[in-house]
This record gives C-alpha cells, sequence and structure tokens, in this order.
C-alpha cells in the first residue's frame, strides 16, 4: 500500500481546477440525491455509468436517467454550482447502428460502456462476443463517439487476477488494431500490462481511467488480517508492483491517463454477506485520495496535468478552481441513505478510509 514520502508541511494550500469524474456509479431511485450530492461536492462533470437495473441500453432510458440526475443536481445546496452528466448507453450484442446514429444527435450521450457479460455488477446483458458489435464500432469511429470498456474477460476459467491481462490480448488489441480512430478508454485500469499498452498505443484516442483506490491500496488491503469487503471491487485490487506502475501512469504527465473514481455504492448488508457485492464507495473523498497519492511520490506538480487530460479528451472546459489544504479530518463511520426499494428504511453505505484519517481537506 502507499507509503508517503516526506510530503508538504501541515497547513499548505494547493489550488486547481475543478476535477471531472469520468466514472461514476449514481445508482437509482431515492439514493441519486444522496449520490449526486456528495459527487458534486467535489466534481465539476461525472459521468454516470447505464449499468441500472434496468440497464440505460436506449436513448429514450438514457434521456429519462439524465433528467433524473440533473433534477437531482437541481436540488443541491443554494450557491453551490450545479454539476453536469456525461452520459453512455450499455452496449449489447443485439445495439443497432441505428441507435449510434440516433445517440449522436444528443450532446449529452457521449458514446457506450462495454460490459463483458457477467464481469461486474448488473452485467449480465453484456456484450459476449466483440465481434458482433464491428458494425457499432465503425460508426462510433465515424461519429466520434467513445467507447468505454470494462477491460476484464469474465470466462471462470480465467484467473481473477489475469482477467485485465488477457482482455487486453484477446479484446482491446484488436479493436483498437481494426478501429484506430475509435476513441476508447480502458476503465479503471488496475495492473502493469494496462499501463503498458496504453503506452505504447499509437495516437491520442485510446486512455487509460484511473480510480483513486488503485492508486492508494494493494490486494494485502482486501486480504490480509482478515477479508476487508469494502476494499472488493472489480477489477480486485492487484499486488504492490501494479499499483506502483498505475501511480507512475498517473504522473506521467503522458496525457494517456485520466480521472474515473468508479464510485460504487452497495448497502453495508450487500457487501458483508457469504457473496458480497463488488463496489468501493469513494464518492466522499476521492480527490482527497487523488492528492493524497500523488504527493506521497512527490509529484502533487504533475495532478493537474491527469486531471486535464480527461477533460480534453471528452471536450469539458470551465474555470472552477478548487482550494485543498494539507489538514486532517476523519472520514464518517457510515452514511445513511433512503434504500432504494424501501424508502422508510435506511441503507448504511461504508465509505472508503471509514473511521480513518484523510491527510487532505477540500476548504
Amino acid at each position: 500500500m502507499l507509503c508517503a514520502r516526506d510530503g508538504v508541511s501541515e497547513g499548505t494550500e494547493i489550488t486547481i481546477p475543478y476535477p471531472c469524474d469520468f466514472h461514476h456509479h449514481f445508482r437509482q431511485s431515492t439514493l441519486v440525491d444522496a449520490t449526486v450530492k456528495i459527487c458534486s461536492e467535489r466534481f465539476s462533470h461525472a459521468l454516470a455509468m447505464p449499468n441500472t437495473s434496468p440497464p440505460i441500453t436506449t436513448v429514450e432510458l438514457c434521456q429519462q436517467y439524465y433528467e433524473k440526475l440533473t433534477s437531482a443536481a437541481q436540488a443541491t445546496p443554494a450557491g453551490q454550482p450545479k454539476m453536469e452528466f456525461l452520459s453512455v448507453l450499455y452496449l449489447t450484442d443485439n445495439t443497432t447502428v441505428e441507435t449510434v446514429e440516433e445517440m449522436a444527435k444528443h450532446p449529452n450521450i457521449y458514446g457506450f460502456k462495454y460490459y463483458p457479460a457477467g464481469a461486474t455488477t448488473n452485467s449480465a446483458f453484456g456484450v459476449t462476443d466483440f465481434n458482433k458489435c464491428y458494425p457499432v464500432f465503425a460508426k462510433m469511429q465515424e461519429l466520434g463517439l467513445v467507447l468505454c470498456i470494462h477491460s476484464e474477460v469474465s470466462r471462470p476459467e480465467i484467473d481473477i487476477f489475469d482477467r485485465e491481462k488477457v482482455f487486453i490480448e484477446e479484446v482491446i488489441s484488436p479493436i483498437v488494431t481494426d478501429f484506430p480512430t475509435l476513441k476508447v478508454v480502458m476503465e479503471h485500469i488496475s495492473t502493469s500490462f494496462g499501463v503498458d499498452f496504453i503506452k505504447s498505443t499509437p495516437g491520442d484516442c485510446l486512455k487509460g481511467s484511473i480510480t483513486p483506490h488503485h492508486l492508494v491500496y494493494n490486494r494485502n488491503a482486501l486480504l490480509v488480517g482478515g477479508i476487508k469487503p469494502h476494499f472488493y471491487c472489480l477489477p480486485i485490487l492487484k499486488r504492490e508492483s501494479h499499483r506502483v506502475a498505475l501511480l507512475d501512469a498517473a504522473t506521467s504527465q503522458s496525457g494517456k491517463f485520466i480521472s474515473g473514481t468508479d464510485s460504487a455504492p452497495h448497502d453495508k448488508a450487500r457487501k458483508e454477506s457469504d457473496c458480497g457485492c463488488a463496489g468501493v464507495f469513494n464518492g466522499h473523498n476521492a480527490v482527497e485520495l487523488y492528492v493524497e497519492a500523488f504527493e506521497s511520490v512527490g509529484k502533487l506538480d504533475t495532478l493537474n496535468n491527469f486531471f486535464q487530460a480527461g477533460k480534453d479528451f471528452y471536450g469539458i472546459t470551465g474555470d472552477r478552481k478548487m482550494t485543498l489544504k494539507k489538514e486532517s479530518w476523519k472520514v464518517p463511520a457510515n452514511y445513511d441513505f433512503p434504500d432504494e426499494e424501501n424508502p422508510d428504511r435506511a441503507q448504511k453505505l461504508i465509505p472508503l478510509r471509514a473511521g480513518e484519517d484523510m491527510l487532505w481537506k477540500i476548504v
């Protein structure tokens, strides 16, 4: 796990352009208001994931969800700038070229999310054979749309720690070869193999998003001293050498790596079970964790480049600023949110680093 160098002095302040989160799970129903409020305290824009139930597979469903998110943003406290949302549709084997053409007419819709079937939460409707999607990829490339990919195979015979590497070899490599100008994001990369593939791919069409938890933690956080279910996510945390490679990539100023928290809230009861859900809830401290990670290697001066790379890729502009101070604060032990199925019951969401101290604070 992250071992900080002697960093900047307590009380030091840094000011950065307001970040964007290019991978966020807002969920649905009563949970949306709460997740939007927390995310909007740290990000000016967020790309909303479409693996809701039911999944967002049509333009009509996408626009309905976009309106729900926008309405929740309007309800945030007075004086707080309203967060804006980027939408993507859920890609399936049956997605048509006509759907691509229709979605391109809507400026809030940026592309598709590719979930390999069975790879993660609510991915049962995902892609079973990427070759079936080649006509869609061709039209996306023509129209300049973005393909966001959960870059793991889901075949049970593949070791869970190897699923990103195999996906690169079997799926990503053919796609970027056959569609060299298709805009692609390998989301939440978790290995040195992902880093190396992105670095070695010519041009600016392939990016990799990196989560704060993959920058700060390795698999020991999940497995040592007992299983810690609130560190269980997909892609799963990897060995320390991969974490180091991710941090080197994020701080490299190459423009090939972007921010994406993959904040994924689940009820405490669904995490702490005999078949717990995958997902880390970090919407409450994601920016602070990014800062902490960059400070740990003496690279705070590269933070702006990391956040700007995603904005440039998605065409996001804005002049809002955020100031952070080197000052500790304690993360709440839990957040109580209305239950999605029973609004009279409270869900308990356990945040990343629950009950522990953060090193940086937004002021």
